[in-house]
């Protein structure tokens, strides 16, 4: 069981990217969904916390709790004595790398501008210190931006998805309030859950680590599946009507995660390339399965503000591929002394 899992880490962009088509053209892939379609997300009355999607809730959850079970909250400890760093890495992943690429979506693709804003907006991914140390980057601060994103999305991201609603709504700062309060359960739950478990069942999880990348690749499949069925409609309606909004969307997809990327690696120049490394990885992969789940929980009639996210998997998937190769390249001409923090042995790293 091991090996097959494992395997699913390694070909984990084939299982992303057949995830987004098994969603898309396979119609028992609706089978995944559970969505009571009476509620109404813009009645103040109504927590759509609670009444919308639970299995998509349920997949996330599973991305965090088997990523945080592999969480070594002692090699990022290290990097807080840097707080004033932390927060200008905060400032612009979280508020204005975000802001930028919504003003330039507004402008070239307006009718998915909110979609973009939302998944730009969300925390650094928890799969970013594995990433980051596939690519030989500096896992601790990967792992101590992760968290502090995590921790201040609650607050700070309703605040940036209100600036793309122009501030209106029914709902107004109630729906805020639901949007934070949804965050900081779906952000701390599973982390929570995660952290109890090494903590009483330590050998377990030591035992079975090698396969915990896997079930959390595997839980991302479902979600994509499961979120990729419930706008298979809207999307298919949307290619009939009109194509190149489509392709448009999945080019400025693209471009999003090359820009990020870019953006990251640039965010702070002085450093070594392994913390640049990181930093890269951290602003280009998002926390997009929570933004999947954000989008459809509040804006479901929305199909446009939800298909951003999803379609960020693909190239998200494949960036990662000449980021590595780059590293790679990069560290071979660094000095020695060069590298920062180095990455913790696979035990407790991985």
């Amino acid at each position: 069981m091991l090996h097959l899992v494992k395997h699913v880490e390694k070909w984990f962009w084939a299982f992303c990217v057949g995830a987004v088509l098994v969603g898309l053209l396979l119609p028992p892939a609706k089978l995944l969904v559970w969505y009571p379609w009476t509620a109404d997300v813009h009645d103040p009355n109504n927590l759509p916390l609670f009444k919308y999607g639970w299995t998509t809730k349920v997949f996330l959850g599973g991305i965090l709790f088997f990523t945080g079970l592999k969480i070594d909250f002692r090699t990022a400890f290290r990097e807080l004595s840097r707080p004033w760093f932390l927060l200008y890495v905060s400032v612009m992943v979280m508020v204005v790398l975000p802001l930028g690429l919504w003003g330039l979506a507004k402008w070239l693709l307006p009718g998915f501008a909110l979609g973009i804003l939302i998944v730009a907006a969300m925390p650094a991914g928890l799969a970013g210190s594995s990433l980051t140390d596939i690519c030989k980057g500096n896992t601790g601060l990967a792992l101590i931006v992760t968290m502090v994103t995590s921790a201040v999305c609650p607050l700070v991201t309703p605040l940036v998805v209100r600036v793309g609603t122009g501030g209106a709504g029914e709902a107004g700062w109630l729906l805020m309030g639901q949007q934070a309060l949804m965050l900081a359960l779906l952000l701390f739950l599973p982390l929570a859950a995660a952290a109890l478990v090494r903590r009483v069942f330590p050998a377990l999880v030591e035992r079975h680590r090698e396969g915990l990348t896997g079930l959390s690749i595997l839980s991302l499949s479902l979600l994509i599946i499961s979120i990729m069925a419930s706008v298979s409609d809207q999307f298919k309606d949307l290619v009939r009507r009109d194509p190149w909004s489509a392709v448009w969307l999945i080019l400025f997809m693209a471009f999003f995660s090359a820009s990020m990327h870019l953006a990251g690696y640039f965010l702070a120049p002085w450093r070594p390339v392994r913390d640049r490394a990181a930093l890269s990885v951290n602003t280009a992969y998002v926390n997009n399965g929570l933004g999947m789940v954000f989008a459809t929980t509040f804006f479901a009639n929305q199909s446009e503000a939800v298909l951003p996210a999803i379609f960020l998997e693909i190239p998200m998937v494949l960036a990662i591929l000449p980021l590595r190769a780059w590293v790679a390249r990069a560290t071979r001409s660094d000095a020695p002394g060069d590298a920062g923090p180095a990455a913790p042995p696979p035990a407790e790293g991985r």
